[in-house]
C-alpha cells in the first residue's frame, strides 16, 4: 500500500450511502441543515467547502476507521476505550469510544478544586440555557453535563478506570459529559489548504495524519484580524484548537454578524440569567453526531448516559458554534465590583466578541450587531441598568486603547 493510502484508511470518506433516505426518517434533514453530497464536494474548492461547511447549515456523510470504530462499540461496550481528545491548564479530556461522552480529569491533585468550579458553573450555565429557550431561540450548543466522580465512585471507575490509558491517573475526579466532536477531515483538509502557511501545505498527509490535528476544533475569533501568515514549525503548529480570525470569516463569506449574535445572546444570558461573569469561556466550531434513532420520552426515561449514547450514528455530522470551559467562571453580584469583574472577564477573555477597540467599518458594524443583540436580549431577562453600563464600559476601554495607540 503507498503512503497517501495507508494514510487515508485512517481519514474519512464521503459517502451517500443511504443517507437521505436514513437521515429524512430521523427528520436530521431540516430547512435548517442540508446535505452536502459527494459529488458536489468532489467539485468544490476548499474555499467553497469551508463556506459550506463552517456556516453551520450543513451536514456530510462521512466513513473512517475512527468512525467505524465508534459505531463498533457502540453496541459493544468491550471494544470502549478512552482517547485523549486534549488537554488544558485544568484538565485533560477523554473521549469514550462508542459514545458521545468525554471524562475531564484534573492535570494534578491541585486542579481539583478547579475542575469542580467548571463542573458548577457549567451546570448553572446549562440550567439557565433551559430556563430561558422558551423565550429566546438558542443557537450555541452547551455540552450535556451527566455526573460528577470521585474516587469513592466504585461503579464507574470498576467498569471504567482499564479503559483509560496508562498515563491517566484514573479512579480520581472526573467530570462526565457530552463530546464535542472534532471537524470531519473534508474540513480539516480545507483548513490546510486555505488558511495555513506553505511550509504547512508542503507536508499535508503526514501534518493530517498526526492524532492531534484529528481532534480539530475552531475558535471563532471576531476580535482579531490575522495581518500576516507566520511560517510556523510543522511539528508544533496543531489543527487542535484552530484560530479563525475576523478577515479570513469574511475572505470566506461567512455571516459574521450570525456568529456575533450568538456570542451576544450566550453572554447576556450567562449574565443576566446565571449570574456568570463568562471568564476565560471559549466560544468554538465543532461537529456533532446524528441520532441514529430517536428514542421516545418514556425511553430517554429509562436509559442512562451510557446506553443513550448507543444511539448515535457517528457517520453522519453537522458543524454548530458550542460554548465550554467554564472552569474560571464565577458568580458576580449587580453593584460597581460586579460590573468590573465582568468587564474584566469580557476584555482579558481571548479575542472572540467583536471589539470596539477595531475601527475598520466592518469592524464597527460587528461591535454594533454584538452591542444591539446584547443589550436585546438582556432586555428580556432584568430590568437592571447593569448591562448598559457594561457595554459603556466596554466602549470606554476601547477608546482608551485607541488612544494609547497614538502616543
Amino acid at each position: 500500500m503507498d503512503r497517501r493510502k495507508q494514510v487515508r484508511t485512517d481519514y474519512s470518506a464521503y459517502t451517500i450511502t443511504e443517507s437521505i433516505e436514513d437521515l429524512a426518517l430521523t427528520g436530521f434533514q431540516s430547512a435548517k441543515h442540508t446535505f452536502f453530497p459527494p459529488e458536489e464536494i468532489a467539485a468544490a474548492k476548499p474555499e467553497e467547502t469551508l463556506a459550506r461547511m463552517l456556516s453551520t447549515k450543513s451536514y456530510i456523510s462521512i466513513t473512517s476507521s475512527l468512525t467505524e470504530l465508534n459505531n463498533e462499540a457502540r453496541g459493544n461496550p468491550s471494544q470502549r476505550q478512552f482517547l485523549e481528545i486534549g488537554k488544558g491548564q485544568c484538565g485533560t479530556v477523554y473521549a469514550i469510544v462508542g459514545t458521545d461522552t468525554v471524562a475531564k480529569l484534573p492535570n494534578s491533585p491541585v486542579k481539583v478544586p478547579q475542575l469542580l468550579a467548571d463542573f458548577k458553573m457549567h451546570a448553572s450555565v446549562k440550567e439557565a440555557m433551559d430556563d430561558v429557550k422558551n423565550l429566546i431561540k438558542l443557537d450555541i450548543h452547551i455540552p450535556k453535563l451527566y455526573s460528577w466522580e470521585t474516587p469513592k465512585s466504585k461503579g464507574f471507575w470498576t467498569n471504567n478506570s482499564l479503559h483509560f490509558p496508562k498515563t491517566a491517573d484514573a479512579q480520581n475526579f472526573a467530570m462526565i459529559s457530552s463530546r464535542v466532536f472534532p471537524l470531519p477531515l473534508l474540513v480539516r483538509e480545507a483548513i490546510v489548504d486555505v488558511l495555513c502557511s506553505p511550509s504547512i501545505q508542503k507536508y499535508k498527509l503526514e501534518f493530517l495524519a498526526k492524532p492531534e490535528n484529528k481532534d480539530c476544533l475552531i475558535r471563532v475569533y471576531l476580535g482579531r484580524r490575522m495581518t500576516n501568515k507566520t511560517n510556523p514549525n510543522v511539528k508544533s503548529f496543531k489543527l487542535r484548537n484552530f484560530p479563525l480570525h475576523v478577515n479570513e470569516m469574511e475572505d470566506l463569506q461567512l455571516n459574521t454578524c450570525a456568529f456575533a449574535h450568538v456570542m451576544a445572546q450566550t453572554l447576556a444570558i450567562l449574565h443576566w440569567k446565571a449570574g456568570v461573569d463568562g471568564n476565560d469561556i471559549e466560544f468554538i466550531l465543532g461537529s456533532s453526531p446524528l441520532l441514529s434513532q430517536m428514542p421516545r420520552s418514556d425511553e430517554i426515561t429509562d436509559e442512562d448516559e451510557w446506553s443513550l449514547g448507543d444511539r448515535f450514528d457517528f457517520s453522519h455530522r453537522s458543524i454548530s458554534m458550542w460554548l465550554i470551559d467554564f472552569n474560571l467562571c464565577a458568580k458576580f453580584e449587580e453593584n460597581p465590583a460586579g460590573l468590573k469583574q465582568i468587564v474584566d472577564a469580557f476584555t482579558w477573555n481571548d479575542p472572540y466578541y467583536p471589539s470596539p477597540e477595531l475601527t475598520t467599518a466592518k469592524d464597527k458594524k460587528l461591535w454594533f450587531e454584538f452591542r444591539k443583540r446584547y443589550l436585546e436580549v438582556s432586555g428580556v431577562l432584568t430590568t437592571s441598568a447593569m448591562p448598559g453600563r457594561f457595554i459603556a464600559e466596554i466602549e470606554k476601554r476601547g477608546r482608551k486603547a485607541n488612544v494609547g495607540e497614538l502616543f
